[in-house]
């Protein structure tokens, strides 16, 4: 029995069943509603691939075959579980890029109803088991010759399957059939799409080309802004705030929203199409701030709005009412050029009960008065304050209302029912506070242009399913699932001082946006040259307004899921000057 348990042979069929059983689990945590690999052998095998070569490198590297099986699967867990926790809150897969992201996510943890389900039970049994059934049987391997070179064979493998077999684009896309995006990689399995957005993630970087960037960069310089036109500019991405009166949800009360429509009609507004949904919520203001959709961790200073407006004798600051390691935001705020930015640590906790974690807006926007008026008393320089809101964040009680069932009256399930009303009592009040704050900011003798904005579509039950059961596709294949899944709005402001400093009224339509081209907008409505980044950027804006991460545009005024060959080479040289902004940062000049 001992030569029998020490068979190198025998511990690799051993391996090799335990890959195939991982494999097999990890998969049936993989789906997307009724969207899944479907049982396909050549998806089951390319998800196999990475398992099995983590599992035989492992091994060969440490010795021990029961180490290896404990290693792998607690690393593919993780993984599997995590993907069904997002893609039940978000509907969005885990990629690459969130790996970044674990505190994040931890904190997100704690919001939400995180219950394993039985198939993770099974998954962590397994694990277990298999780990056990090594230890007594998979004794065997490979003499120390045979170790190293099969250690380095297997090591070879696994870095040319990483970096050049699973990011093959033409088999992914062949793999994913129909489907685009989340859906594409809940059709495609888990380690594959997991793997595979790590190649995208590859890609993105491997097509910088620093020399072409300085050559277009070249030809612009920073514009300046005339002192008769420093208006204060004031942006407030507001958590989650979109107009859902816009689809035929029976029952919602007209006073959730009234006052937000008579915002829009005081503004220039139109819509902001995000690349997130449900969450996410820096990626939206990074956008907005950097000029980019493609973002790193920033952790040096970066090319932004905030330097820019400090070159220009603006002061530059803000806030946000939650915790400051949230998308590490203490660190990444003062390289954006964002000075003393307040957080729960270092300013909200006073405002709130012992042991709160976050300010609502009945703190934010009375605060936020305040604050103005203090600044405007004492200082000279114009104001650029970049604010996050915090109160709409999900996810939204499905049990019990805590404010009254007035705020949709529709014929719904309870749960639907009880989540709209909790959701809606949100929007109005948001609406009433900011509604008292721009009356506030109407009296106001300052000059002031205030940008409002919404980061992103709320979490609406798990999977996204209200939505479902509200006749709101999301499928982002079609025009009208990918608008309805990405798009919220933005609204440009201005009280009566800014509009005759600026010689605008700042009302009107405005075209559809990413996010990354929104503050090249508000500054042509201020009529500022702004940055030679903003100034290059604006040829891609034009012809490609909506420019989103997933592939769609907008081009030609018309939405495509990929843009033309045309198109695509605008896109290209776009992401190659933003990586070279966020590189090379040109200070606070």
């Amino acid at each position: 029995m001992r030569k029998f348990t020490r068979s190198p042979w025998l511990t690799t069929l051993l391996l090799l069943a335990v890959g195939l059983v991982y494999t097999v689990l990890s998969l049936t945590l993989s789906g997307q509603g009724e969207i899944s690999w479907g049982g396909d052998p050549v998806l089951f095998f390319w998800n196999a691939l990475p398992i099995l070569l983590l599992l035989f490198f492992l091994w060969l590297a440490l010795g021990f075959s029961w180490l290896a099986s404990l290693i792998t699967g607690s690393g593919i867990f993780l993984l599997a579980a995590s993907n069904y926790f997002k893609v039940l809150y978000r509907s969005q897969p885990v990629v690459w890029e969130d790996l970044t992201l674990l505190q994040e996510a931890g904190q997100m943890a704690e919001e939400y109803s995180v219950v394993f389900t039985p198939a993770m039970w099974g998954f962590l049994g397994a694990i277990l088991a298999c780990s056990v059934l090594l230890f007594f049987l998979g004794k065997g391997r490979p003499g120390l010759t045979g170790r190293l070179f099969s250690v380095t064979v297997v090591g070879m493998a696994c870095l040319l399957c990483v970096y050049e077999i699973i990011p093959n684009q033409d088999r992914y896309e062949a793999l994913a059939g129909e489907y685009t995006g989340a859906q594409a990689y809940a059709a495609t399995g888990l380690t594959y799409p997991f793997l595979y957005s790590y190649g995208e993630y590859e890609r993105v970087h491997a097509a910088y080309n620093a020399y072409t960037a300085e050559a277009i960069l070249s030809q612009y310089t920073d514009g300046v802004i005339p002192e008769e036109k420093k208006v204060n500019l004031i942006s407030i991405q507001l958590e989650a705030f979109v107009d859902l009166s816009v689809y035929d949800i029976e029952g919602i009360s007209p006073a959730v929203y009234d006052d937000f429509h008579a915002l829009l009609k005081e503004s220039y507004s139109g819509t902001l199409v995000t690349d997130i949904f449900a969450g996410g919520t820096a990626e939206t203001e990074w956008a907005l701030i950097t000029g980019g959709n493609r973002h790193d961790d920033f952790a040096s200073e970066t090319n932004s709005t905030a330097w820019y407006l400090k070159s220009q004798g603006y002061t530059a600051n803000g806030s946000h009412p939650c915790n400051e390691w949230f998308y590490d935001r203490v660190n990444v705020n003062p390289n954006l050029g964002l000075d003393d930015y307040l957080f729960t640590e270092n300013y909200y906790y006073q405002f709130i009960a012992e042991g709160e974690k976050v300010a609502y807006d009945n703190v934010f926007f009375p605060d936020l008065q305040a604050r103005l008026d203090q600044y405007f008393r004492e200082n000279e320089e114009p104001l650029f304050s970049f604010n996050v809101t915090y109160q709409g964040h999900g996810p939204y009680n499905l049990e019990r209302t805590y404010w009254g069932s007035s705020f949709c009256t529709g014929d719904y399930p309870e749960d639907i029912s009880n989540c709209l009303n909790n959701y809606f009592y949100v929007v109005q009040d948001t609406s009433d506070r900011l509604t008292g704050f721009l009356d506030y900011l109407e009296g106001l003798e300052e000059p002031v242009v205030l940008l409002l904005y919404g980061d992103h579509k709320p979490w609406l039950g798990y999977d996204g399913a209200f939505y479902e059961a509200l006749g709101i596709s999301l499928d982002t294949s079609t025009k009208e699932g990918f608008l309805n899944y990405y798009s919220t709005w933005y609204a440009v402001w201005a009280n009566p001082a800014a509009k005759e400093a600026l010689g605008n009224d700042f009302v009107g339509q405005g075209p559809d946006l990413s996010p990354c081209f929104l503050m090249n907008e508000v500054f042509e409505l201020c009529g500022w040259e702004g940055s030679a980044y903003m100034q290059a950027q604006r040829e891609t804006a034009e012809a490609l307004p909506v420019l989103h991460t997933t592939g769609w545009v907008k081009e030609n005024g018309v939405y495509r899921p990929k843009p033309s060959e045309e198109g695509q080479a605008l896109a290209d040289q776009f992401q190659n000057l933003s990586w070279y902004d966020r590189t090379h940062w040109t200070g606070n000049q």
